[in-house]
C-alpha cells in the first residue's frame, strides 16, 4: 500500500500558478513521486495538482479528478502527451467516474513520458516557464556531500594520507541521522546560523544525552568547514563561519556524576581482570571450542583471534587485521623462531604502520589458523578459496567480499561463553571478573608496567600509544626496511624484551588454569 502522508515536496512553494484550486510543485519527478501521483488520481482531487519537473521544466505530471496525466507545457501553450496511470490502476476506478480524453489516452511510464516530452516540446519551439536557480546545498545535501568524502581517501594539509574510517563513518551516519538533526535535511545553508547550530545542539544533549550534543558539535562542523573550504561556491556558504561561534555545551552535574561513576567502575573492572583471569578465559575459551561441533563449531579465527588479540594487546577490530604477506616468520636480527607483524595505516587509529615482534606463542597462532581455516573451507567444499587475511571470516560478505574476523565476531563470542546467546544458557565464565575485549589490552599495559622492570615508557610502545618527546612526523616517514625503521621508527628491540615477558605470563596464567597448549 503506498502511504498518503505528506511528503516533503508538499511543502514546496507554489512557483506556477496564481489559482487557488490549483497546486503546482517544482520537484524532481521519480518513480516514487509517479507512484504517489497515481494513488492521488486513484483517491480523486477536488482540484488540479501540478507536478513540475526541474530536469525538464516543460514536463508536468497534472493530476485531476480521478486523471493523471502527462503535459507538455510552455507560457503560451500546453498539451497531453499520455496518462500516467498503467491500466491496473485504471481499471480500478469506476467507468463514471472516468474524465473522457479525445488524445493523449495512451499509457506512459516516467521514461517513456521523458522521450515523448522532449520530442513534443521540440515542435512546439517555445519557451517555457524557467525554475527557480538553485541558490547552493541544502543541509541535506551537505551531509551526503560529507558522508561521500569521508568514505574515501584523502589528505591532509601536510600531504599525508587519510584512510577512511569505518568507526568515523558510522559515527556520521548515527549523528546526522538523528531526528533532531534529520529534519532540517530541506533547509538551504544559506539560510542557516549559529543560532540554529545551538538550537540543534540544545535538542541533542536533551534527547541524546552529551555525548549526543559533542558529536554533532564535531562532526557538523567538520562538514561545514570542508564545504566552507573547499565547496565554496556549490555550497553557497557565505564567508562568515557561523558554525564556529556555536555556543559550547556543559555536562549537567548529573551527567558529571554519572560519569564519574563510569569512571570509577571502568578502573575497578581494569584493577580487577589481571594477567591471571585472562588465563582462565583462554582455558574456558579453549574448552568452550573443543565442545562445539557442526554448525556450533567455533571458526578458526574466532578460536585463534582470541589468543592473538590476547598476546598482542591490539583494539578491538584492529588485530586481527593483519594480512598474510605482512607477517614475517623470521626476523634476522632477532632470536631464533620470533619473528615480526606489520599492522597498516588503514586499520591503526592513528593512522602510522606498526610493527610488533613476535614470539614463537603467537607465530604457532598463525600457522594453527590458517591450517584450520584451509580444512574449514574443503569442509564446506570451497577447494579453490584463498583469503588475503591470518585470521579470515568464514564468511563472504556481498558487498566487501573476503574480511577479516571483526572485533564484534569476538565480542559476541564472549557473550556466546556467558550464556547470553540463543541455543546456549550456562555461563562459562562466571568465575571470571567483567571484562571486555578493550580491557585485555589494558591488562597488558598494566603487567608490562607494574609487573617487570622494563623501563616507564615501554608498555606504551608494545600497546602502540605515542611518547610525549617521540617525533613521529619524522619518524613514520622512515622506510619500513633498514636499521633506522627497525631501531628508531618501531623500536623493535624494546617491544621484544616486553613480548618475551608478556607471552611468558600470558601462557603460566592458562597452565595454571588448567589448559593443555593449543594444536
Amino acid at each position: 500500500m503506498v502511504s498518503l502522508a505528506p511528503k516533503w515536496y508538499d511543502h514546496v512553494e507554489n512557483v506556477t500558478s496564481k489559482d487557488p484550486h490549483m497546486a503546482s510543485k517544482r520537484l524532481n519527478l521519480t518513480p516514487n513521486v509517479v507512484k504517489e501521483a497515481t494513488t492521488l488520481a486513484i483517491k480523486g482531487t477536488e482540484g488540479i495538482e501540478d507536478f513540475c519537473d526541474k530536469l525538464q521544466p516543460y514536463l508536468v505530471l497534472r493530476v485531476r479528478g480521478h486523471v493523471a496525466s502527462w503535459l507538455v507545457k510552455t507560457r503560451t501553450n500546453s498539451i497531453k502527451i499520455g496518462s500516467a496511470l498503467p491500466p491496473a490502476k485504471e481499471a480500478r476506478i469506476p467507468e463514471r467516474r472516468k474524465r473522457a480524453s479525445k488524445s493523449g489516452d495512451e499509457y506512459l511510464g516516467l521514461r517513456e513520458a521523458r522521450d515523448k516530452a522532449k520530442r513534443e516540446w521540440a515542435k512546439m519551439g517555445s519557451s517555457v516557464d524557467a525554475p527557480e536557480e538553485k541558490s547552493g546545498w541544502t543541509w541535506g545535501e551537505l551531509v551526503e556531500e560529507y558522508k561521500k568524502h569521508i568514505s574515501e581517501m584523502r589528505e591532509d594539509s601536510s600531504g599525508r594520507p587519510i584512510y577512511p574510517s569505518a568507526e568515523t563513518q558510522s559515527d556520521v551516519r548515527q549523528i546526522f541521522a538523528r531526528p533532531a538533526v534529520a529534519k532540517h535535511a530541506d533547509r538551504p545553508l544559506s539560510g542557516l546560523n549559529e543560532e540554529w547550530f545551538e538550537t540543534v545542539q540544545e535538542e541533542l544533549h536533551r534527547t541524546h544525552k552529551y555525548d549526543g550534543y559533542r558529536k554533532f558539535r564535531a562532526y557538523g562542523q567538520a562538514a561545514l568547514n570542508w564545504a566552507s573550504a573547499f565547496k565554496r561556491r556549490e555550497s553557497g556558504l557565505p564567508g562568515r563561519k557561523w558554525w564556529l561561534l556555536a555556543e559550547k555545551r556543559r555536562r549537567t552535574a548529573k551527567e558529571v556524576e554519572k560519569k564519574i561513576e563510569r569512571d570509577k567502575a571502568l578502573k575497578r573492572k581494569k584493577k580487577d581482570f589481571t594477567v591471571k583471569h585472562l588465563g582462565m578465559l583462554l582455558a574456558e575459551h579453549e574448552r568452550f571450542c573443543a565442545s562445539r561441533a557442526g554448525n556450533e563449531r567455533i571458526s578458526p579465527g574466532v578460536r585463534w583471534g582470541l589468543w592473538w588479540d590476547s598476546l598482542t594487546g591490539h583494539r578491538r577490530g584492529s588485530g586481527t587485521w593483519i594480512a598474510r604477506e605482512d607477517v614475517e616468520f623470521k626476523d634476522p636480527r632477532a632470536e631464533p623462531g620470533w619473528g615480526l607483524a606489520t599492522w597498516q595505516p588503514n586499520v591503526m587509529k592513528t593512522q602510522n604502520p606498526f610493527t610488533l615482534p613476535i614470539p614463537p606463542l603467537g607465530l604457532h597462532i598463525v600457522r594453527c589458523c590458517m591450517r584450520d581455516w584451509k580444512r574449514a573451507a574443503e569442509r564446506a567444499g570451497l577447494w579453490k578459496r584463498e583469503s588475503k587475511w591470518v585470521f579470515a571470516s568464514r564468511v563472504m560478505q556481498s558487498e566487501t567480499g573476503d574480511i577479516a574476523v571483526s572485533g564484534s565476531a569476538l565480542a559476541n563470542h564472549i557473550r556466546n561463553m556467558r550464556g547470553l546467546r540463543e541455543g546456549n544458557h550456562r555461563d562459562v565464565l562466571r568465575g571470571i571478573p567483567p571484562f571486555s575485549m578493550h580491557i585485555i589490552r589494558s591488562t597488558m599495559g598494566d603487567h608490562i608496567l607494574d609487573e617487570t622492570e622494563l623501563p616507564p615508557g615501554t608498555a606504551s610502545l608494545v600497546i602502540g600509544h605515542e611518547i610525549a618527546g617521540d617525533r613521529r612526523n619524522e619518524l613514520d616517514r622512515v622506510g619500513q626496511t633498514g636499521k633506522r625503521w627497525y631501531f628508531q621508527a618501531q623500536r623493535i628491540p624494546e617491544k621484544t624484551k616486553a613480548m618475551e615477558l608478556w607471552a611468558d605470563a600470558l601462557l603460566k596464567a592458562f597452565l595454571d588454569a588448567g589448559g593443555i597448549y593449543p594444536e
